[in-house]
């Protein structure tokens, strides 16, 4: 769930960490919850001031804006951790640690394949593997430091589990469309 607030001017905004002041209402971040989100749904919300109307097409550019910004941030801090690309990734994958691993939804098909292959035999093995569809490889890359990024893998973490949930948001946000 998503905590959205509003401005003295009406305007409706993502509160990602959940401390802008005042009274807020929750967005269900799910596909299909997406989907329904436009001003008639908006225009129920138990809000003061009361939300400026239209601005359902606004709000969820700002959700994407703002997801992506927060993705950014946790890649930076990231960084250190990931084990980014292709050869990397598999070398990784050889630990027995929890992983997280970040696909890129512009990932080639043989590189997607290549990972399920390896994350099946991880799970076969009883190795936790949870498996995330990233933003695309330029802004995954970015967030870590190199120009492009297809694949990264973290250790579960608190800041992975964060991770995980940005991108699976960001994921029904693109489906959503």
């Amino acid at each position: 769930m998503l905590r959205l607030v509003v401005d003295e001017a009406g305007q409706l905004w993502p509160d990602m960490l959940q401390k802008a002041p005042g009274r807020g209402v929750y967005l269900c971040m799910r596909e299909a919850c997406l989907k329904q989100l436009h001003d008639k749904r908006l225009r129920g919300l138990r809000l003061k001031p009361r939300p400026a109307l239209p601005q359902a097409e606004v709000l969820i550019q700002r959700i994407r804006e703002a997801l992506v910004r927060h993705m950014m941030q946790l890649l930076s801090r990231l960084r250190a951790a990931a084990a980014v690309g292709r050869d990397a990734v598999m070398h990784r994958m050889w630990n027995n640690a929890p992983l997280l691993l970040l696909l890129a939804a512009d990932a080639g098909d043989a590189l997607r394949r290549q990972v399920d292959d390896a994350v099946a035999k991880r799970r076969a093995a009883g190795h936790e593997t949870n498996v995330v569809t990233a933003p695309e490889a330029v802004l995954l890359g970015q967030g870590l430091g190199r120009e492009r990024v297809s694949v990264a893998v973290l250790e579960c973490s608190a800041l992975s589990a964060r991770m995980e949930k940005l991108c699976t948001w960001y994921g029904c946000m693109e489906r959503s469309r």
